[in-house]
């Protein structure tokens, strides 16, 4: 791999991860191990193909960005689909993670989120550049966190949870499945970093989706051996991230600081990107006429007030964002887009129904 490649496939492994791993194993706890596991290896499936799928389509139209691809691909009705999605996921997430950090630190951290308000309203004036530095080090915090707490769950001794478990609660973890390996938003710019070469572009895709599909089944494995499936269940109705749980077992609390602090830095990355991200995409919209404080209310000061008046509502959210928004962005626009321009498979349509399935299931 040359270094332009690695650094491409850093990015899309930094963009996939989030908290949405956060949510998996509570959301898949009484499923049972070998169904998550079996789930979670179609969905990466699923999504890896999409993706390959998005660009062909951006290497073939030379698009720049999402909207404008799937104007050209699916006409104007698929570029409003797209954006209203587009902008619903982002906000969805953005709320997921300002809920994530309440229920992971509180009460003692809403005196620290209001300064982690401050930092991504400074951020945001500030823009992309300002991110670099403080990049690196967050990078470099999650690495040695998740080590750390993987070496710590590991040590616990606990039965694992049940092999095979209720199929029926299968239906809603595919939506957080799904939350957990998003990143397909990125494909336009990583296609234009590496020069709309396809080799290239299909690589950097298959080892930056692999890391974060890897990631996401040892965090589930070791929650399931540290956590029982009753455990993972009561978090699941009290809408909390899995590390959340560790905090309420005494014999755990090694552990539930570690992963505190692993949450804090898997939430934190996405939080940044997340809320730069849509602020810019909100100013690009509306070609820089809007005024400098809406980006920075819708992206921080609504989603923040929301997991503040709501705060169980993290596993619904990441629901929403992935079995409804993604879904869309990801699965249903592109396989329609394909199969409208009569370079189709039996297995796109085969996908197709699978994800509006999630869609439906979802929406229910």
């Amino acid at each position: 791999m040359n270094k332009k490649l690695i650094q491409i496939v850093l990015f899309i492994a930094g963009n996939a991860i989030g908290a949405g791993v956060l949510g998996l194993p509570v959301s898949l706890g009484g499923v049972g191990l070998w169904p998550a596991l079996v789930a979670m290896c179609i969905l990466y499936g699923a999504m890896l193909y999409t993706a390959q799928v998005l660009s062909d389509f951006v290497i073939e139209t030379r698009s720049f960005d999402l909207p404008s691809l799937f104007q050209k691909v699916l006409g104007k009705s698929g570029m409003i689909v797209f954006c209203v999605a587009y902008f619903t996921l982002f906000f969805c997430l953005l709320v997921a993670y300002w809920t994530g950090l309440g229920s992971l630190f509180a009460p003692i951290m809403f005196p620290c989120r209001g300064c982690l308000v401050g930092l991504v309203v400074l951020l945001l004036f500030q823009g992309f550049r300002s991110i670099g530095p403080l990049n690196v080090l967050l990078t470099w915090g999650f690495i040695i966190a998740f080590v750390a707490l993987i070496f710590l769950m590991l040590r616990v001794e606990n039965e694992m949870t049940v092999v095979i478990g209720n199929l029926a609660i299968l239906n809603c973890s595919l939506s957080v499945i799904l939350c957990s390996y998003g990143f397909h938003a990125a494909v336009p710019f990583l296609c234009r970093e590496l020069d709309f070469n396809k080799k290239m572009i299909r690589k950097a895709i298959f080892w930056g989706t692999l890391f974060p599909f890897f990631f996401n089944i040892i965090i589930v494995f070791v929650s399931f051996r540290a956590l029982s499936a009753e455990e993972l269940q009561s978090g699941l109705a009290r809408g909390l991230p899995v590390f959340a749980l560790l905090c309420e077992k005494e014999r755990m609390q090694l552990c539930a600081q570690w992963g505190q602090i692993f949450s804090f830095f898997a939430i934190i990355t996405s939080l940044i990107g997340v809320s730069l991200t849509m602020g810019n995409a909100l100013q690009d919209c509306f070609s820089g006429k809007l005024i400098r404080i809406f980006p920075i209310i819708v992206t921080v000061g609504l989603p923040f007030v929301i997991s503040i008046y709501n705060p169980s509502i993290f596993i619904r959210t990441l629901e929403f964002a992935g079995g409804i928004c993604l879904n869309i962005i990801a699965g249903i626009l592109p396989l329609i887009g394909k199969i409208k321009n009569d370079k189709s498979f039996l297995l796109d349509f085969l996908l197709l129904i699978g994800f509006l399935y999630v869609l439906v299931v979802t929406i229910l």
